[in-house]
């Protein structure tokens, strides 16, 4: 970067802000079952979040990630052999709603709003009521409002190439950055979408975690041309973007 160009942060939230295994507690709570049943009924509801959005990319259909976050509950529940009632759902559609954030995110984001060559976006799968109902509940009021860009604007999933195109259309019409691509980083803790920002040209910070190191074995002309650089916590973002400049 240099003095007068803008590097933009595209964030995104599920599983990089928010913590959805957070939603764990609210099963646990509302269904008064076990440790274990919880656990597993959370993680089958994420995968079949993730894999009905790609299902969907596949077969050129949309529906909105309420719908699609609905409907995979109902997939976990019944393949888990848990009955789950109307007002049951509504309660842990609402708990998704109000997932709490990884014990790094408000310092970092904190961070990186102080940086001055830095512009922090939302950018997400999610619906504008869920992303902003999650937000509000999540962060301060000073880190808010965040700009958005949200996939419901071209009614595609992460990782379809369109919806990073997309991204980069938005920040050319919202920013004070010229749009050059190379100033665009998407920050995700989920490999999927990190493969498609690089795919798409942008370059992409991954929050591993989990510190096992990037396993994706696409081939590089899919895993893209954009850069990519690793971090272990978002508690590291602010420093590395700054050694950037």
């Amino acid at each position: 970067m240099t003095d007068h160009r803008k590097l933009v942060l595209a964030l995104d939230i599920y599983g990089t802000i928010l913590d959805t295994g957070n939603i764990t507690s609210g099963i646990r709570t509302h269904m008064q079952c076990s440790d274990e049943t919880a656990t597993q009924l959370s993680q089958m509801w994420r995968r079949y979040q993730l894999e009905y959005t790609w299902r969907l990319n596949s077969i050129g259909f949309y529906e909105p990630f309420d719908v699609v976050t609905r409907n995979s509950l109902k997939h976990a529940s019944a393949e888990t052999g848990l009955a789950l009632s109307d007002d049951t759902i509504e309660m842990l559609m609402n708990e998704y709603n109000h997932l709490s954030p990884y014990g790094d995110a408000v310092q970092a984001l904190e961070e990186l709003n102080r940086l001055e060559n830095v512009e922090l976006m939302i950018f997400s799968n999610g619906t504008e009521k869920m992303v902003s109902t999650a937000l509000h509940a999540s962060l301060p009021q000073a880190l808010l409002p965040l700009p958005l860009y949200l996939v419901d604007e071209v009614k595609r999933y992460k990782p379809a190439t369109e919806v990073y195109d997309g991204l980069a259309n938005k920040v050319k019409s919202l920013s004070s950055s010229d749009g050059d691509r190379a100033d665009i980083w998407l920050v995700s803790g989920n490999p999927f979408d990190v493969t498609g920002a690089r795919a798409a040209g942008l370059g992409a910070f991954w929050v591993d975690r989990a510190a096992k190191g990037w396993t994706d074995q696409l081939p590089l002309p899919l895993n893209g041309t954009g850069p990519l650089k690793i971090v272990h916590s978002l508690s590291d973002l602010a420093a590395v973007v700054e050694s950037m400049s």
